[in-house]
């Protein structure tokens, strides 16, 4: 097919704010390459974070570095080692504690609530 052709069919070309331009709306029929698999990604990512956690150790042992330099190197290492915290206040624990004994018993045949608010008691008070 000439390239006349091949072009009359073409979506119009739209813009893009870096200068270049796509097809609007793609290449009929032309499913796309889709990319890496996400997953994949990840895996490469973790990888290369895992084999840069020295230099996060580096920055923060080094007691000649600038303390916000050892105290963001610290912070990176509790973050992605700890995990973030979701604070919970007391107040907030009993509330879900109280909520899902409502549940419990709502749901459940008055022999069966009995029973598994009497186990959920044994982990809550020992």
């Amino acid at each position: 097919m000439p390239r006349k052709e091949i072009a009359a069919k073409l979506p119009a070309l739209t813009p893009q704010p870096h200068g270049g331009a796509l097809y609007a709306g793609g290449i009929p029929g032309h499913i796309g390459a889709g990319g890496r698999p996400r997953s994949v990604l990840r895996q490469r990512l973790r990888g290369s974070f895992e084999d840069r956690i020295r230099v996060l150790e580096e920055i923060a042992d080094d007691t000649s570095a600038d303390c916000q330099d050892r105290i963001r190197g610290l912070d990176v290492l509790a973050k992605y080692g700890l995990g973030t915290v979701k604070e919970v206040s007391v107040d907030e624990v009993r509330e879900r504690v109280r909520r899902t004994v409502e549940v419990i018993r709502n749901e459940l045949p008055e022999n069966l609530t009995t029973h598994v608010i009497n186990l959920l008691r044994d982990i809550w008070t020992t």
